[in-house]
């Protein structure tokens, strides 16, 4: 598999390769074009010029002429006979044919078709004139060594040029922003590995960085998550073996043939809580697992919140007169749309712990307080109260505030609340004194 590193050199390095390419060949073509005609009319400019002296003047004006010339042009003049009789000493970059020189002897210029790109030779003029009555041959080409026609190999190099230092720089560049790739890399085979405290030290405020900072993020939580999955496992296993091991115990006691049936019927109603402990945890466990999913039905409706808060409280009615508990309802007509069975199970979790940690003959208030936008179910019992410190733990999973009474519960009520309260985009607040009693406030919105 190819790193990313390889693939953004081998991309660069090609588009830089066709860009210059691309580049070289419409130069070419803009400079074949522009600059045929333009050296073609010099030349010929030169030619005739030269023609005119070697018409009218002496041999010392004509080599004057010659040795000026030679630094920029070659020019060779033929007679009738095919032989050269005048030339001066400029390097010859084009070798002119025999056909070509009789051809311009006869009168025709050379080539036929000025400044065509497609000519073999575009940079040689042939110009024929007379001296004497005798039919003359002058070709002239430029110096190709002077700088102007050195273009092509300069534009060449340049370009070659800007590919190395181009690449050269793009290979630094291309390391430094994989670096930190490879560095995400190394750490998601970690996290693979199941190892969640490996953190990427990647100090940049660019995307990088920003993917850097987020699986940072992503590994703290989950680390906390395999935390509490190996909590919640521990605690799940706890809870099945604690009442399976009562069960267990007692069963085997009821072999005695010899127990007294006041003791039978002791042992085995402890069977029978500790079988609906069982029943309860696993009906909680379910439906915290149904909820963690987001696979849940979630059904809203309209209706009436203080009827279903009365149906629950009638409903729980053996648990409040057990304690003979003093019930003080504010409950004002109240519409919400909400999902009916997820905010009845609230009620009635929260009412059986205000119900289960009041004392005998205690006092629990519920409250409606209806605003426009949203309504606050407050429940308030005058119980045993939770401490500063474990009122952040409550809504953990089987965490229980009151140690002493944990036989009476599961941990996860509250836990089955928070998770409904979420679902519904709604708030839960708590505030509690011991020894003076414990108050929810649900803060739900109206639609």
């Amino acid at each position: 598999m190819k790193s990313i590193y390889t693939k953004l050199v081998v991309v660069f390095i090609s588009v830089i390769i066709l860009s210059l390419v691309l580049t070289f060949f419409i130069a070419s073509k803009y400079f074949l074009k522009n600059i045929i005609a333009e050296v073609q009319g010099d030349l010929n400019e030169v030619g005739e010029n030269f023609i005119s002296i070697y018409q009218n003047e002496g041999k010392d004006e004509i080599q004057t002429t010659l040795n000026i010339l030679s630094k920029n042009y070659s020019i060779t003049i033929y007679d009738h006979s095919n032989k050269v009789i005048v030339k001066n000493n400029a390097p010859k970059n084009i070798k002119v044919k025999e056909e070509s020189i009789r051809s311009v002897l006869n009168g025709q210029y050379f080539p036929k078709i000025i400044s065509d790109p497609s000519d073999k030779h575009p940079y040689v003029v042939g110009i024929p004139f007379e001296r004497n009555s005798e039919n003359y041959a002058l070709f002239i080409q430029p110096n190709f060594e002077r700088g102007f026609f050195k273009m092509h190999r300069i534009l060449f190099f340049s370009l070659l040029t800007t590919l190395i230092i181009g690449s050269i720089t793009f290979l630094f560049v291309a390391k430094l922003l994989a670096k930190p790739i490879k560095a995400l890399t190394v750490a998601t085979n970690e996290v693979a590995k199941g190892n969640y405290d490996v953190r990427v030290a990647v100090n940049r405020k660019d995307e990088i960085g920003f993917l850097a900072s987020h699986f940072n993020v992503m590994t703290e939580k989950l680390g906390k998550l395999e935390e509490m999955r190996s909590e919640f496992v521990s605690n799940v296993s706890h809870e099945i073996q604690s009442p399976l091991t009562s069960i267990k115990g007692f069963a085997k006691v009821l072999k005695n043939k010899e127990l007294v049936d006041e003791k039978r019927e002791y042992y085995i109603s402890i069977i029978e809580e500790e079988t609906e402990r069982l029943s309860i945890l696993s009906e909680r466990l379910l439906k915290l697992a149904s909820l963690d999913s987001d696979q849940h039905p979630f059904e809203p409706t309209t209706y009436h919140l203080d009827e279903q808060i009365r149906k629950v409280i009638v409903a729980l009615e053996p648990h409040w007169e057990r304690k003979k508990l003093q019930l003080i309802l504010n409950l004002p007509q109240t519409k919400i749309v909400a999902d009916r069975l997820l905010l009845e199970q609230v009620w009635i979790n929260l009412l059986q712990n205000a119900f289960k940690y009041s004392n005998i003959g205690g006092i629990i208030s519920v409250d409606i307080i209806d605003q426009p936008h949203e309504c606050s179910v407050i429940i308030k019992d005058n119980g045993i109260g939770i401490s500063k410190e474990n009122i952040e733990r409550i809504f953990e999973r089987f965490f229980q505030a009151d140690q002493s009474r944990h036989k009476h519960g599961t941990g996860l009520g509250l836990s089955i609340v928070q998770k409904i309260i979420e679902m519904h985009e709604a708030k839960i607040m708590v505030n509690s004194t011991i020894g003076e009693g414990t108050s929810f406030t649900v803060i739900l919105p109206k639609s």
